[in-house]
């Protein structure tokens, strides 16, 4: 029971954990997540084969002469059988983990640079037009601003390009 109880507690904390993770910024941060669960999840599958092997030995060496009424021989079984399922689950969950991990280190998953670098020659200007449009000045420090007119050869047809942090 209490490695049942520890599993869901530890659950739990992890649904949060995966809830807060895109906004992890840390790159520490997001590694140390994603090994506490590895380990997390690969110790309770473990617990649950010891707890499964346990209950399936203590089922086999009971006799027939302690139980004679069968009394409590369903509710043994399903706690066999859950144990069992148990670790199913736990090793789905540590595989996933490991494969988060693994994919985590070899591309950009404990990082946030993973978007593309602007191209050098563009240059990005702050106010776009909301056609699509941008103003684009040879001296943009001559007029004030907003006191421009909107003429058709200053305009082209390049997007703003978004800054990369």
């Amino acid at each position: 029971m209490t490695v049942g109880v520890a599993c869901f507690l530890g659950s739990i904390c992890f649904l949060i954990l995966d809830v807060y993770f895109p906004s992890m910024s840390n790159l520490k941060d997001r590694k140390r997540a994603v090994l506490l669960d590895l380990i997390f999840s690969g110790v309770a599958s473990f617990l649950w084969f010891v707890g499964f092997c346990f209950l399936a030995n203590q089922w086999q060496a009971t006799s027939p002469d302690e139980l004679p009424l069968a009394q409590g021989s369903d509710a043994a079984r399903a706690t066999i059988a859950f144990c069992f399922f148990s670790i199913l689950s736990w090793a789905v969950l540590t595989l996933s983990a490991l494969r988060r991990y693994l994919t985590g280190t070899s591309t950009n998953l404990f990082t946030w640079q993973h978007l593309d670098p602007p191209p050098r020659n563009v240059r990005a200007t702050p106010y776009p037009i909301p056609n699509g449009g941008t103003i684009v000045t040879t001296n943009p420090y001559q007029a004030p601003p907003f006191t421009e007119t909107l003429d058709p050869q200053k305009l082209t047809q390049q997007r703003p390009v978004a800054p990369a942090f």
